[in-house]
């Protein structure tokens, strides 16, 4: 697992790559989740396989959070996860901070 800081702007596309080792194997589920903090009840966003996550190739996946996901939050810092399994085990490979800076033009 690796803790990542992102940073991004309020309202824009992030996009990002993420691989993975050890199987040849697809993901069977996969998670990118951002909440207001780690132990939070309430999802900000969430983006699952064929929403917003797409394989790429194998062990590679592509996240991409759309604008309408963070266009009306405030700025500032959230936590997120993404969070994977195959056949049954699950796997955190990334998580950490989600900054969000404001956005200039709206």
């Amino acid at each position: 697992m690796t803790d990542t800081n992102l940073t991004m702007v309020r309202g824009d596309t992030l996009s990002f790559g993420l691989e993975y080792d050890g199987t040849e194997q697809d993901l069977d589920t996969a998670f990118f989740t951002c909440r207001n903090s780690p132990a939070s009840e309430k999802v900000v966003f969430q983006k699952t396989l064929g929403n917003g996550i797409t394989k790429a190739d194998t062990g590679k996946y592509i996240v991409r959070v759309a604008p309408t996901d963070t266009r009306y939050i405030e700025a500032g810092a959230y936590y997120y996860d993404f969070q994977a399994s195959i056949n049954g085990d699950v796997f955190t490979l990334l998580k950490g901070a989600l900054i969000v800076e404001q956005d200039i033009t709206h």
